[in-house]
């Protein structure tokens, strides 16, 4: 077989293609010194589609173990180890509460995989948005229906779905879509009232959903049509053809709107969203920009928040310190590194907490439970070689160095505690380098007080201790998909037509000449 592409060959056994990717010895996966092999040759077209389809399916699998991984991460608490921050929130820009976190973790998968599919949607990939739509179909499944009867976001997935298949002229399936599109425009009424008026009033009256009823009127009359069903698809595509001229934006109100410094793309969408009303127009993108300020705002204070959160680790039922009862111990007066101690010991029971601050005991327990987490901090700080080599190389013992080095700002200072305590064991006495003398007096107290700091998740204080089963993570799709994720509301709404238009007058055409062959 030499002179061929390795790829083009195929080696078979018991039904099994055997591939390099496989780890282990040959008699593992049942190959032996009497097993037979056969050997198959693809053409070279066929082995680059062959490789082609292999590269995807894998791809599609990275995706959705990505996002499985994304979703078991995040914490309804706020408490996530990555760099984004994934939050739940309705079309009024209000955190979503749950009482079941499976509930949670299957919507937030479900909308992560629905943004990477309209993501590959709009890089034109239709058959693997297929499939990453049909994933997240899946995850909402799992899903709560009340919970998922008040969002609109299994609606679009649906209308997004069939939209892929009539981009792909998937007739066959496109004629069974009917009950797709059902449920689509059902979700949706449930989400924007029968005529849109929950719609106006959370967004200020204007009205961002035309374009989505231009798709979806346009998909159900081809289905219609498809169906044998004509009078019903010309109905359905006459409604979606008047919805798309309104959407027409006049290029002289383009120009009226960014001769006032609004960009074409931003006075384009507040255009079609304010019903060509120029006036309107301007109230919507004012609105926009005080929003998306207000969103910033607010981001930048839940990120130090959570910077904060993080700091004081974890209770010991795995949750997060819950800054709210913080806060409101903090405003008595107390210490907010002492309170958010007291909450991680309580597991956030606020009777519990306030008990321990107020006890003179207990609370000085905390404080020695603090100074026990800053020097387990401080004993895990890497140090700096070339002083670490030159104090060695001044006589001092690596063990000492190393501890001075990690309990001073620098080398100099490290310098001057090994040299006191040198001094003062020649007068008999000794205390630890790198520690306070308060901290050396503290012994059974010392020892309970670091016992505390554990718990369950191996964290130790505010101090993140690696998990020893940490899956490896594939940070390359996890950024993919959260890149994906917009935050505007308004996003899924703002489709450009171009595409609906051309395929309304297509269809309007097909129909119009059936309906005159049999008039």
């Amino acid at each position: 077989m030499s002179g061929f592409p390795v790829e083009s060959v195929n080696l078979i056994t018991a039904g099994r293609i055997l591939k390099d990717t496989q780890t282990g010895v040959l008699k593992e996966i049942g190959l032996g010194e009497n097993s037979k092999l056969l050997v198959t040759r693809i053409g070279g077209e066929q082995a680059a589609a062959v490789n082609k389809e292999r590269e995807r399916s894998e791809r599609i699998a990275r995706i959705k173990a990505a996002a499985d991984a994304m979703a078991k991460r995040s914490n309804s608490d706020g408490f996530s180890p990555d760099d984004y921050d994934m939050q739940l929130e309705n079309q009024s820009g209000e955190r979503l509460r749950f009482t079941s976190e499976d509930d949670r973790r299957a919507l937030m998968m479900g909308l992560m995989l629905h943004a990477k599919a309209q993501n590959l949607m709009k890089q034109s990939q239709f058959t693997e948005a297929l499939e990453v739509l049909a994933m997240a179909e899946e995850s909402f499944s799992l899903c709560d229906r009340k919970i998922l009867e008040a969002v609109d976001n299994v609606a679009l997935l649906h209308l997004d779905t069939v939209w892929c298949l009539f981009i792909l002229r998937d007739i066959d399936r496109l004629a069974v879509a009917r009950e797709r599109l059902s449920m689509a425009r059902d979700g949706l009424s449930r989400s924007h009232g029968r005529n849109l008026e929950r719609l106006r009033v959370l967004q200020g009256g204007f009205c961002p959903e035309l374009a989505v009823y231009v798709r979806l009127e346009l998909l159900e009359g081809v289905v219609a049509y498809h169906s044998g069903r004509s009078e019903a698809a010309r109905q359905s595509l006459a409604s979606a053809q008047q919805k798309y001229h309104q959407l027409q934006v006049s290029d002289g109100a383009v120009a009226q709107l960014a001769s006032m410094g609004f960009s074409t793309k931003e006075s384009r969408r507040a255009l079609r969203m304010s019903g060509q009303d120029i006036q309107r127009a301007v109230e919507f993108m004012m609105e926009e920009k005080r929003k998306r300020l207000e969103k910033a705002e607010e981001d930048r204070r839940q990120r130090r928040e959570r910077r904060e959160q993080k700091k004081y680790g974890k209770t010991r039922s795995g949750k997060a310190v819950d800054m709210t009862m913080l806060n409101e111990l903090a405003s008595i007066g107390y210490d907010r590194q002492v309170v958010a101690e007291a909450l991680r010991q309580s597991d956030n029971s606020v009777q519990v907490a306030l008990d321990m601050l107020s006890n003179p005991a207990t609370f000085a327990a905390l404080q020695v439970s603090l100074v026990a987490t800053a020097s387990l901090k401080s004993s895990s700080r890497p140090v700096d070689e070339e002083s670490l080599a030159m104090l060695m190389s001044m006589g001092f013992e690596r063990d000492q160095a190393v501890r001075a080095l990690r309990g001073s700002a620098n080398a100099d200072e490290a310098i001057e505690r090994l040299i006191q305590q040198r001094s003062l064991e020649g007068q008999g006495t000794s205390t630890p380098v790198g520690e306070s003398a308060g901290s050396s007096t503290a012994t059974s107290d010392d020892a309970q007080s670091a016992e505390n700091t554990d718990d369950r998740n191996g964290d130790i204080g505010g101090l993140d201790t690696p998990s020893l089963d940490a899956e490896p993570r594939d940070e390359e799709m996890e950024t993919e998909i959260a890149a994906n994720l917009s935050g505007d509301p308004l996003a899924e709404y703002d489709l450009e037509v171009d595409k609906e238009g051309e395929a309304i007058s297509e269809y309007l055409g097909l129909v119009d000449s059936l309906l005159t062959v049999f008039a």
